[in-house]
């Protein structure tokens, strides 16, 4: 089985992550590997899993993109593809106009995987024209019954990102290692209890909240300081306006950003809560399920895949969206001992999600091929199959 991913870039995020993933189980599955994408920095690693990255500009927003419909098509003429799976809309209108450039018979079977909750119309109902759409959480798929219109059918499935439990394990909470080396780089943060709001740093993500945030339990009397790791490439002058507002409500002093980090299994474990405060809803929040996964309190707003997720695992910790003194009663009951309880969810682990993505595939790839041979044996059922 010849099976290729289509993503705009391979730099970072939940959606590159997981094309990873699934082409590191793939390939020890036995299967090939393609993926389409503008190259980035997680190219290096496809290579490393066995997978044959190829440059497609197939989410560029250029003339480019046309070039790209054409490539796309000789490619999967040339590498004779069973099965296209589609991470973004932008891509998956690229593949929708290659197919129609292809012969019927040769056309593969298609899968679109929906990372986010995309905005409603024309546009991204894209994602819902394919043979099995795949929803990353149950906040996605009620998601997508919103964007479908009368008539329009799509057999979509619910397969959860799934979090690497050998990597992100309970070990909450670790006072020692990566927190002591926290506190000699950034001596600031001696003696305060420690909040981290992991992500991008971008606007909506919450930032302004945190500030906020720090600013009402200082005037509590409590002495903490907040992480914010993540890229800061491109958001420096997003940055000087969080530093600017930092410094007007006094607590410039007990905020860090330090960049990109690869030790985030440690971070989580040596922070005393961890925040999720999206302005607007996520589809899964990847980032709070390692979280719950290493025992660290999370304390996020009741939307999204946020809310899906702590309404199962850690009800003490959701907080109405934007609701400022609760969200200051929450994490002050979190610092007070609010651990999490219980095991994680095995089904959200990523080996789980990672068998039923490649038996998804086995599967339809294995029912599109009976189909065929029904319909050239000329066999009612055929349509069926299909």
């Amino acid at each position: 089985m010849t099976v290729l991913q289509l993503i705009p870039a391979m730099d970072s995020g939940g959606a590159e992550y997981c094309v990873l993933e699934q082409s590191r189980a793939l390939v020890e599955a036995g299967q090939r590997v393609l993926v389409g994408s503008a190259g980035g920095r997680l190219e290096s690693q496809l290579r490393l899993v066995g997978a044959e990255p190829i440059r497609l500009a197939c989410g560029r927003k250029s003339l480019s993109w046309l070039g790209a419909v054409l490539r796309l098509r000789g490619l999967l003429l040339r590498e004779c593809v069973d099965v296209v799976d589609v991470h973004s809309r932008l891509p998956a209108w690229c593949l929708r106009w290659a197919l129609r450039l292809l012969p019927r018979e040769r056309r593969p079977v298609v899968v679109h995987t929906v990372h986010g909750l995309n905005s409603r119309g024309w546009y991204s109902r894209v994602m819902l024209r394919a043979d099995v759409v795949v929803a990353v959480s149950e906040s996605v798929r009620r998601h997508l019954e919103g964007l479908s219109v009368q008539g329009e059918q799509c057999r979509v499935q619910v397969i959860s990102r799934g979090v690497d439990c050998q990597r992100y394990r309970r070990m909450w909470p670790s006072l020692v290692g990566w927190r002591a080396e926290f506190v000699r780089q950034y001596p600031a943060a001696a003696g305060r209890f420690l909040l981290l709001l992991p992500g991008r740093v971008v606007r909506g993500k919450g930032h302004v909240d945190l500030i906020r945030l720090l600013s009402d339990l200082c005037r509590a009397g409590v002495e903490v300081h907040a992480i914010c790791p993540g890229s800061l490439l491109g958001r420096e002058r997003y940055l000087e306006e969080l530093l600017r507002l930092a410094t007007e409500s006094g607590v410039a002093d007990r905020l860090t950003f330090p960049g990109i980090r690869d030790d985030l299994p440690e971070i989580y474990a040596g922070v005393d809560v961890v925040l999720s405060l999206s302005v607007h809803p996520e589809s899964f929040s990847l980032t709070t399920a390692e979280a719950l996964a290493v025992g660290v309190p999370v304390v996020g707003y009741d939307h999204g895949g946020v809310g899906e997720l702590l309404r199962r695992i850690f009800p003490g910790g959701l907080v109405l969206p934007g609701h400022r003194q609760e969200l200051l009663q929450r994490v002050l009951w979190a610092l007070r001992g609010g651990a999490v309880r219980g095991e994680f969810p095995g089904e959200l682990g990523l080996g789980e999600m990672l068998r039923k993505t490649v038996e998804l595939y086995e599967k339809i790839v294995s029912d599109h091929h009976r189909a065929g041979e029904f319909a050239a044996a000329g066999e009612p059922g055929a349509a069926d199959l299909h």
